[in-house]
């Protein structure tokens, strides 16, 4: 049972869903990898819009899948450079790392905690790039025209780490549907969770077939005929040594008809979650009206929020304030990149101004479905009106 009167987040996994589970259970349905996966996939990918959703076993993953798969389709060679945000979560940049490509960090724009056009508009001048992975923080979307219209000037491609943001809208347009390759979380807390999972989107045919490839082993089982048959006269290869034939270096990325069994039934309240996060982050915005700073996503956007960003001056006093109130909260989702060990490590300190703020002062609180009108207004007082750690203090960006 959770300790928290206000936890961070909500099992969206209801009494109802385990009650159908059971009884679909008891049945001695396929569990692995099957026909519910990919029913869930072709749901997903109607519901969202790309052509191509990959059910994987987690959102992190996903962003592994994503980088590999430009590698192989010749879109990115190791040593390349990749922009990527510096506020994110530590798996939407370690991909870049661990297959051989340079990650070099965006500092974050100070409304919206996305890329800061500004800076990188400056990278990808100096740095010359190849791709440019944005993540859009706590379901916050970023500038999308203005980051769209810079990669498809200097052809760079674009990742969209949508972990945080499934329903988040930006002119009308839902976020995942902008880049080459789209990617959403859902574990345990998330807009729809199915226990540990994920889901890889794309337009694109040939990364499709890729990522499939790549998620089981490197193998062609899930490929289309087409792409099946290309491989296998390519190499030579006759359908009974086709069974254990490995194309590329892959993983077991692959999610199971459990969890799919799960996101089918959740996917039909989806818009109803998705609203409820919306009027709570909105309460949110107008609760805090006199808080010194604030988030400000772009004209035309919705938040699908998946935790609302405050900064304080003191946060250690503040997050004990919240805990002892009942409230749970964390750090704003890591901080700075370039202030993680692994990347110290390996990189050196990168010391960006606006990430810097976020790093030292950043913290967030709980958006979920099943809050109140009251449960959102304590929250807010609690933060303003701390006589030591209100976030009515500092003009810290």
């Amino acid at each position: 049972m959770n300790r928290y009167r206000l936890p961070l987040v909500k099992n969206t996994i209801s009494k109802q869903d385990l009650n159908a589970l059971a009884r679909w259970l008891v049945k001695e349905p396929q569990l692995t990898k099957g026909p519910l996966s990919d029913q869930f996939e072709k749901m997903f990918s109607h519901w969202l819009g790309p052509k191509y959703a990959h059910y994987v076993n987690s959102g992190s993953s996903g962003n592994l899948l994503a980088i590999h798969s430009l590698l192989i389709a010749g879109l990115l060679s190791p040593g390349d450079r990749v922009v990527a945000p510096a506020v994110s979560w530590t798996t939407t940049v370690a991909p870049i790392s661990q297959l051989n490509c340079r990650p070099i960090l965006c500092d974050c724009d100070k409304e919206n905690l996305g890329l800061d056009i500004n800076h990188l508009k400056k990278l990808i001048k100096t740095t010359h790039p190849k791709a440019v992975v944005v993540c859009h923080v706590l379901g916050i979307p970023g500038h999308l025209k203005e980051i769209k219209a810079l990669c498809q000037k200097h052809n760079l491609v674009l990742i969209e780490d949508c972990c945080e943001a499934l329903g988040s809208l930006y002119h009308g347009r839902k976020v995942g549907t902008f880049g080459h390759l789209s990617t959403f979380s859902f574990y345990y807390g998330h807009h729809l969770s199915t226990i540990e999972g994920g889901m890889i989107c794309t337009n694109s045919k040939k990364l499709s077939n890729i990522i499939r490839s790549l998620r089981s082993h490197g193998w062609d089982r899930d490929l289309d005929a087409s792409a099946q048959r290309h491989l296998r006269k390519k190499y030579h290869i006759d359908p009974f040594t086709a069974k254990y034939t490995f194309y590329y270096p892959g993983y077991n990325f692959r999610a199971n008809d459990v969890g799919a069994f799960l996101g089918l039934r959740q996917l039909r309240r989806l818009d109803s979650v998705i609203n409820k996060r919306v009027k709570t982050w909105l309460q949110y915005l107008k609760e805090l009206s006199e808080a010194t700073w604030k988030p400000h996503p772009p004209n035309g956007s919705q938040v699908s929020g998946f935790s609302f960003p405050l900064l304080s001056p003191n946060r250690l006093i503040l997050a004990e304030t919240f805990e002892k109130a009942g409230v749970e909260t964390r750090p704003l989702i890591g901080g700075s990149v370039g202030r993680q060990p692994w990347y110290i490590d390996k990189y050196g300190l990168n010391s960006l101004p606006h990430a810097e703020v976020i790093h030292r002062f950043g913290l967030y609180v709980p958006v979920n479905p099943a809050m109140k009108h009251k449960d959102v207004q304590a929250i807010s007082s609690l933060a303003l009106n701390h006589p030591t750690a209100s976030v009515r203090q500092l003009p810290l960006l």
